[in-house]
């Protein structure tokens, strides 16, 4: 089976109620349609088409890089007519209107799927049909997907960034990756021979790692000042770091339990209280091997990303799952493709429902 052969495999569009909208609003909302796009990286290629800052912009969710994605973003002064001109490519724009308050991450209820699945045997399809009617019935377990630890670097990111260890956070954010391109997997390379030869990694950074460059670009100003350069990091993005090394944690103790789930379990923040159920003892049994505590997600050295922790349900059951007609795949000679579309919930990853789908 193959998932994400093509980008237009793998179609999300964010299901928001729109508020009343206010013609005098200060907040101009639109749906940004992404291909082969982060949405801060597609956010921040808008922003730099109209020649404003990236924190005129918000969100109510961050969607894969590597699919067709539709979601609601509002920007701050930018007048409707200032979006509808933009051309850009792999990016859409469609305004949606102008309204009194910006975007926020509880406006999201959840996410509406289609899916490809490719290179499909008989076996494969026979065994799809059989986990349907399971997850259907029974629900899939609500682990982080890998869309969450980015090129699996994110968590190891965030977790420098909890200690305080602004250094080693950079040094991860630039030699560190597990999915990439060779070009992208090169520069990696070079970055661990010349870590702290910040102009030479400048010139040799390709152009599309955007947030790697803005880091050199201050590294080679101000040498050494990591803190100073992982702020030039947007916030957002910042604060998925610390997240993914939560996600990380969650899904290790979710793991300890699964054959015995409870409705749901601590996301550790500076604010969870622990029981002496399984679930607890792996996170601290984590944290402690990490030298870190609870305490620590309150990001001393970094405040704006503390994270007081929340509440995360253990198992989900989709909503309008629906299997398509079985069809000869176009792309791989001999084998099968089959559509899936459904709904999630917000935060719920399709990819941890398509492995339990495919068995």
């Amino acid at each position: 089976m193959k998932l994400k052969q093509i980008p237009e495999d793998f179609k999300v569009e964010e299901i928001i109620k729109l508020p009343k909208q206010n013609p005098a609003g200060q907040h101009t909302y639109f749906w940004l349609t992404k291909r082969n796009y982060t949405t801060v990286r597609a956010i921040l290629a808008v922003a730099k088409a109209l020649n404003v800052s990236f924190a005129r912009f918000h969100f109510a969710g961050t969607k894969d890089a590597n699919a067709v994605t539709k979601q609601l973003v509002s920007a701050f002064q930018v007048p409707p007519e200032r979006l509808s001109n933009l051309n850009l490519k792999d990016i859409g724009i469609e305004v949606a209107g102008r309204f009194a308050e910006r975007l926020a991450l509880g406006d999201l209820t959840g996410n509406r799927f289609e899916i490809v699945l490719r290179d499909l045997s008989k076996n494969e399809i026979n065994n799809i049909k059989e986990h349907y009617l399971i997850l259907n019935k029974a629900g899939f377990p609500n682990y982080f997907g890998e869309q969450r630890f980015g090129g699996g670097n994110s968590a190891l990111i965030g977790r420098e960034i909890i200690r305080g260890y602004f250094r080693d956070a950079v040094y991860y954010l630039l030699t560190y990756s597990e999915r990439e391109n060779s070009e992208a997997s090169k520069f990696r390379a070079l970055a661990k021979k010349k870590f702290g030869m910040w102009p030479a990694l400048l010139n040799a950074c390709p152009k599309f790692l955007g947030i790697e460059t803005t880091v050199l670009q201050h590294l080679a100003n101000i040498p050494n000042d990591f803190a100073g350069a992982l702020r030039k990091v947007p916030k957002p993005t910042r604060r998925m770091y610390v997240h993914a090394y939560q996600s990380y944690l969650w899904n290790a103790a979710l793991e300890t339990v699964k054959s015995r789930l409870k409705k749901e379990y601590a996301v550790p923040g500076y604010k969870t209280k622990f029981g002496k159920d399984n679930f607890s003892k792996k996170i601290k049994e984590l944290l402690t091997k990490d030298n870190l505590t609870l305490d620590y997600f309150k990001c001393p050295r970094m405040p704006e990303l503390a994270s007081e922790g929340t509440t995360r349900t253990a198992i989900i059951k989709p909503k309008k799952l629906k299997l398509g007609k079985l069809e000869k795949d176009d792309l791989n000679a001999g084998k099968f493709k089959l559509k899936l579309n459904f709904e999630l919930p917000k935060g719920v990853y399709a990819t941890e429902l398509v492995k339990v789908l495919s068995g």
